[in-house]
């Protein structure tokens, strides 16, 4: 009788140390993200996007990073490529300079030269990205940037969205 109190007891305390240590905020127990490519409209491409980290930066220093993207695009025509949020790169960053290679076109990209147009026929591209930079001295605005789109494609004519 005694040794069934106690085991009793026992598996109490463990259940009620589970139930606390869910209550008390140990943390999820799993995430999960996935990306789920659908069939596109024609017209539209299909981009398996670069993730660019440049980790923790100090003032002044100096960096380069390189990247690689996949595009598929279902049609011939010409498209822009846009560098966004040009002022808050301007204001972090006294060099940043965006290299892209699609196919055999080479295009650079600053904050004072945002955008660009490139002739692509049906098919499908690895894009290669170089990042070279600086970071000013006196950095100012939004310093602590996470997952912010920083280049865009769009057909020739159309705004982004």
């Amino acid at each position: 009788m005694k040794t069934a109190i106690l085991a009793l007891a026992i598996v109490g305390a463990f259940v009620a140390g589970l139930a606390s240590a869910g209550a008390i905020g140990y943390g999820p127990l799993a995430y999960i993200s996935y990306h789920i490519i659908v069939n596109q409209q024609q017209g539209q491409a299909q981009i398996i996007p670069a993730y660019i980290n440049l980790g923790n930066l100090t003032a002044g220093e100096k960096g380069n990073v390189t990247a690689s993207a996949k595009l598929n695009i279902s049609s011939n025509g010409t498209y822009t490529i846009d560098l966004l949020h040009v002022e808050k790169l301007q204001k972090a960053f006294s060099t940043f300079i965006v290299t892209l290679k699609i196919g055999n076109e080479n295009i650079t990209l600053t904050p004072e030269n945002d955008s660009a147009s490139v002739s692509l026929v049906k098919g499908t591209y690895n894009v290669s990205i170089f990042i070279s930079f600086q970071v000013s001295q006196n950095p100012k605005g939004d310093l602590n940037v996470t997952n912010e789109p920083l280049l865009i494609i769009h057909p020739a004519g159309e705004s982004e969205s």
